[in-house]
C-alpha cells in the first residue's frame, strides 16, 4: 500500500488529496515520531521513523495529524479480504504490505496482468486507495519490484530475469542490506546489484564471513527460496507510549498504562487468542528501562484479571523514585482461546466474558473509543 496511512486519511477526506499529509503520534509534542507522510509531503524530505519535531522544521506548512490506528487496521482487513480472494496463500508482512503466491491463480485469472489489474481495481474501487504491486518468481525480488513500482505502479518481473533486472540497481535496493552494510560495500567499489552479483566470493567473505558474503551474493543474483508463510501467529501482543515530558505523576502514569493495557487486551480477543503472562515496561529518565513480569495461574482474555496482575507489578516499578519516560504493556504466553469453563469459583470471569463479548461487538461496529473503562478515560 502507499503512504498507507495518509492515503486512508485522504480517501476519508479528499480535501487532503495532493497537500503534504503528515501521520504520527503526539503531533503536537516534542517527542513524537512520523508514521508515514503523503508523497507530497516527501518531496520535502520528511519520510516515516522521523522526530516529528524534524518533520516540522522540514515541512511546516504541512497538516499533522494523528493517527486513527482502528481506522487504519479495518482498511488492512479489507484489503487483506481482497487478497483473499485471489489466493489462498496470503501473508501478511505487516499492516500495509503483503505476499501472495498467485501460482495457483494463474488459469482463473487469466496471468500476472491480469491478476495484478484485478487487485489494483479492486482495491481502489472498494476503499479509494492506491498501492503498488510487484510480481516475480521470488518474494525477495518481488519486493523490489514494487518498491521501482511505487506509488500506485506494477512491475513484472519476467522468470529467468531477475539477474538482468536487479544488476543496474544500487546495493540500497536489495532488501537486507541496511545503511552500515551498504556502506562498506561502497567502499569497495561495488555500487550495483550487477557489480556484486560478479564480484569474487573470497574477497566478500573477507569482510562478511562466508555466510553473509553468500546471501549477500544470492540477494544481487536474484536468488531467494523464501516461501509465503500463511500462519503467522503472533508470539505476544503489546503497546507502549513515551510522555511529552518525563512524569513523576503515578496516577497519570496508570491512567495510561490502564489505556494501553485495553488496547492489548482488544487486540488479544480479535487474533482469537488469551495470554497467561503479564509484563509491565518503564523506562526511566535516564533512559534505565525495567521489565517486571508475573505469569497467572491459567490463560485468560479479559481485563480484569490482566489488570490484576499489573496492580501487583506497579510497586515494583514505583520503588525506583525516578521520573518516567516511557511506560508499556506486554501480553505473552499465548495460546488460542479454548478456555474451559471452571467447575468452582468462576462466576466473576464468565460475567466478564459476557460483557466483553458485547463490549467488542460495539467497538468492532463504532470504533475501538466507543466503549471504555473508566479507569483509562480520565488521561
Amino acid at each position: 500500500m502507499d503512504a498507507f496511512f495518509a492515503s486512508v486519511e485522504e480517501a476519508r477526506d479528499p480535501r487532503l488529496r495532493g497537500k503534504p499529509l503528515i501521520i504520527g503520534g503526539d503531533v503536537e509534542g516534542t517527542r513524537g515520531v512520523v508514521s508515514t507522510a503523503s508523497y507530497a509531503a516527501r518531496a520535502y524530505g520528511v519520510h516515516s521513523a522521523m522526530p516529528m519535531v524534524q518533520a516540522r522544521r522540514l515541512c511546516p506548512h504541512a497538516i499533522f495529524l494523528q493517527g486513527d490506528f482502528h481506522l487504519y487496521a479495518v482498511a488492512s482487513r479489507r484489503v487483506k479480504e481482497i487478497l483473499d480472494g485471489v489466493s489462498p496463500q496470503v501473508q501478511m508482512a505487516s499492516i500495509d504490505e503483503a505476499y501472495v503466491d498467485i501460482s495457483g491463480s494463474q488459469r482463473l485469472f487469466g496471468g500476472d496482468d491480469a491478476i495484478a489489474a484485478h487487485i489494483k481495481t479492486a482495491i481502489r474501487r472498494e476503499l479509494d486507495l492506491p498501492c503498488s504491486i510487484g510480481i516475480a518468481g521470488n518474494k525477495m525480488v518481488a519486493k523490489v519490484a514494487t518498491n521501482i513500482g511505487k506509488p500506485d505502479g506494477y512491475v513484472r518481473v519476467a522468470p529467468g530475469g531477475e539477474r538482468d533486472f536487479l544488476a543496474p540497481l544500487p546495493v540500497r535496493a536489495l532488501p537486507g542490506a541496511g545503511p552500515k552494510t551498504c556502506a562498506v560495500l561502497e567502499g569497495m567499489g561495488i555500487m550495483r546489484a550487477g557489480q556484486m552479483a560478479e564480484w569474487p566470493l573470497h574477497a566478500l567473505e573477507c569482510v562478511f564471513g562466508r555466510q553473509g558474503a553468500v546471501l549477500l551474493q544470492r540477494a544481487a543474483r536474484g536468488v531467494a527460496d523464501a516461501v509465503v508463510a500463511t500462519a503467522s501467529a503472533p508470539k505476544s501482543i503489546s503497546r507502549e507510549t513515551t510522555f511529552e515530558r518525563d512524569l513523576l505523576d503515578w496516577e497519570r502514569v496508570e491512567t495510561v498504562l490502564a489505556h494501553l493495557l485495553e488496547r492489548c487486551a482488544y487486540a488479544l480477543r480479535e487474533e482469537g487468542l488469551e495470554a497467561k503472562r503479564v509484563t509491565l515496561k518503564v523506562r526511566y529518565g535516564d533512559f534505565e528501562t525495567k521489565l517486571f513480569a508475573r505469569t497467572l495461574p491459567e490463560s485468560t482474555c479479559i481485563d480484569a484479571e490482566f489488570a490484576a496482575a499489573l496492580r501487583e507489578l506497579l510497586p515494583k516499578a514505583r520503588a525506583r523514585r525516578a521520573r518516567v519516560r516511557l511506560i508499556g504493556v506486554t501480553l505473552s504466553a499465548l495460546t488460542h482461546n479454548q478456555h474451559q469453563l471452571r467447575l468452582f469459583g468462576g462466576e466473576a470471569s464468565e460475567k466478564w466474558a459476557r460483557a466483553l463479548e458485547s463490549v467488542d461487538r460495539v467497538r468492532a461496529k463504532m470504533g475501538f473509543s466507543a466503549l471504555r473503562f473508566g479507569k483509562a478515560m480520565s488521561r
